[in-house]
């Protein structure tokens, strides 16, 4: 058998077999297809390092050994190296005491060595066994071969108890030299390793001073194995146990095995044999199943014939009113449920779209609101320009926007339909949607801080309408959930002009052509007081009710006082709070 030991690079796990097989064609002297392999993967709890162990053993050897169950009927269900069913057992059974060990186990021809050590394995053989030190008493005291093996059992009674052992003593020294060239040549691989003693296992460890030998020699705690902690023997059959023990480790690590109990697993039964076994083994699995169905289909066959049976009896009609009442139920619940009309479920349907549009457009919201508060000049602008102030933004849902008519709630005239841009890179813009926001925006523009007195509708337009239709315009790049079509610009940020001479009253003009009658300073006045308390009221103007909704005289609001963001550009003049304009804008959000 050949087991070679391998240190793997870091790799995923799933490509260790890929490896390890590679590994395996450059480690076996032989072809792979004749010899069955298998290896283990070793690491210590405290390292990242994996070790693999490469098993093999020649197909014809392994046949050579089966023949011999097959010729007497016996299933053989692995086949496992010596030294892994050594190790096995030593790890079962702690035979170790969780030190580094040296697991030294003699048979009559060889000695198999293991070291075990942190959770890692190492092995080697040692063509040195039993009948090494028969040969040597043999030939020492001219003996045939089996009246030395006899004097070397009864080796402890014999008066030349001192001979024996001078004529062994080459034997002895031949193995301590084998076994410490073995654990140097494992020591120089393995730099941190720590091997703390030895267990003795085989026959020839009953021989007189080879434990007290070894340890002297080897300088370690050498300990023979004595029972099997883990085993539990019967009465009749505990002391054959006992006084074959030594023997018995390598059998007893592949019982272990047997039972799924071993640490390593490996088999090198023959991928053929193997087969056979697991499908022998389900056999009486497959045969109870067969069974089942059978039963179960001979069952509901009698059940069947015996409730038909019992249906047609006439002792039985009690039954067949019950049933044939059952069945007029569920007639009469199927004739309602057919009358059942679209009308009558209209309502309950449409109360459930209801609650299922209350969460949509939660995302549009957001980004349009984002969208207003950038574009506004004091956002973009440079500092001391002109300023836009938002009191409030209105919308009105629309499942047609196109077919918003003039004069009606909204008062926007309907847009013709923008036609299609195509994208720079030639890929069609994004489909058109009839649904979607009316949005109006009610507010404030201050006058300009420069000498040029930019009108009021040059700055909405420049300053904030384009600015914030180019940020979702209709195109194939934009990502946003709505989009805006230029051309259906609905207002031109018409202001609502201050009264002439800016003291009298005056009638405005209301966006988009409509009119709106009524004092500038009742729709101006009052919410300006808002954001300055009013002044006392001076004699011969009328009150402002408490602050809002009320009239006030153009010297009034003069008088009010410089409000920041109104200011005139010349610091000099009244800061008059009407030269601040009015303004509603209306335009369309479409939902993609």
């Amino acid at each position: 058998a050949f087991s070679r030991f391998v240190k793997l690079p870091p790799v995923e796990p799933k490509k260790v077999p890929e490896i390890v097989r590679f590994e395996a064609i450059q480690q076996i002297p032989f072809p792979l297809d004749q010899v069955n392999w298998d290896f283990y993967k070793f690491q210590a709890p405290d390292s990242p390092d994996v070790e693999v162990g490469i098993f093999a053993m020649k197909k014809d050897l392994v046949e050579e050994v089966l023949a011999n169950f097959s010729a007497v009927g016996m299933a053989v269900q692995g086949v496992q190296l010596s030294p892994l069913a050594v190790y096995n057992a030593a790890a079962y059974d702690n035979m170790s005491g969780d030190k580094g060990a040296v697991l030294v186990d003699m048979g009559a021809d060889h000695t198999d060595l293991v070291v075990i050590e942190r959770g890692l394995i190492w092995m080697r053989s040692i063509n040195i066994g039993g009948s090494h030190f028969t040969d040597a008493l043999s030939k020492s005291f001219k003996r045939p071969f089996d009246k030395a093996e006899e004097l070397k059992k009864n080796a402890m009674q014999s008066k030349y108890q001192k001979q024996i052992f001078q004529a062994m003593r080459p034997v002895f020294a031949d193995l301590v030299a084998d076994i410490q060239r073995s654990i140097g040549h494992y020591s120089s691989s393995h730099r941190d390793s720590r091997l703390d003693v030895v267990v003795g296992m085989g026959n020839p460890f009953r021989l007189p001073n080879l434990q007290k030998y070894l340890q002297q020699e080897l300088k370690m705690d050498v300990i023979r194995v004595d029972n099997f902690k883990r085993a539990n023997a019967e009465s009749k059959i505990a002391p054959a146990l006992n006084d074959n023990i030594l023997s018995l480790t390598a059998a007893y690590g592949l019982a272990i095995q047997g039972l799924g109990l071993a640490t390593i697993d490996t088999n090198l039964l023959p991928v053929e044999i193997a087969r056979k076994m697991m499908w022998k083994s389900k056999q009486p699995w497959f045969i109870a199943a067969a069974a089942l169905i059978v039963l179960g289909v001979v069952s509901l066959g009698a059940r069947y014939y015996g409730a038909s049976s019992a249906y047609d009896a006439m002792e039985n009609g009690e039954q067949h009113n019950k049933n044939m009442l059952v069945q007029g139920e569920f007639a009469a619940a199927k004739n309602s449920f057919t009358k059942i009309t679209d009308a009558s479920i209209k309502s309950d349907q449409q109360t459930a779209e209801s609650f299922v549009k209350l969460a949509q457009y939660r995302a549009l919201w957001p980004q349009l609101n984002e969208d207003i508060l950038s574009s506004l000049p004091q956002a973009h602008g440079k500092p001391g320009g002109p300023a836009i102030v938002i009191e409030k933004i209105d919308s009105t849902f629309m499942p047609d926007l196109n077919a918003t008519a003039a004069g009606s709630t909204a008062g926007v005239a309907p847009a013709a339909p923008a036609p299609a841009k195509a994208a720079a890179n030639g890929a069609a813009p994004p489909p058109d949607s009839p649904r979607g926001f009316l949005v109006t925006i009610t507010g404030y523009v201050t006058p300009p801080t420069g000498p040029s007195d930019r009108p009021r509708y040059t700055v909405l337009k420049d300053d904030f309408e384009d600015v914030l239709l180019n940020k979702a315009k209709h195109e194939h790049g934009n990502t946003k959930p709505y989009y805006f079509v230029p051309s259906e610009s609905m207002s031109t940020g018409q202001s609502i002009l201050p009264p002439a001479g800016g003291t009298t009253a005056t009638t405005a003009a209301g966006p988009w052509g409509a009119s709106k009658t009524g004092a500038y300073w009742d729709l101006f006045v009052p919410a300006m007081a808002g954001v300055k308390p009013p002044p006392p009221v001076l004699p011969g103007t009328p009150t402002m009710g408490g602050g809002l909704g009320g009239a006030m005289s153009a010297q009034a609001a003069k008088d009010m006082g410089p409000v920041d963001a109104f200011s005139p550009p010349d610091e000099s003049g009244p800061k008059l709070m009407y030269n601040a304009y009015q303004f509603t804008f209306t335009f369309k959000a479409h939902v993609k």
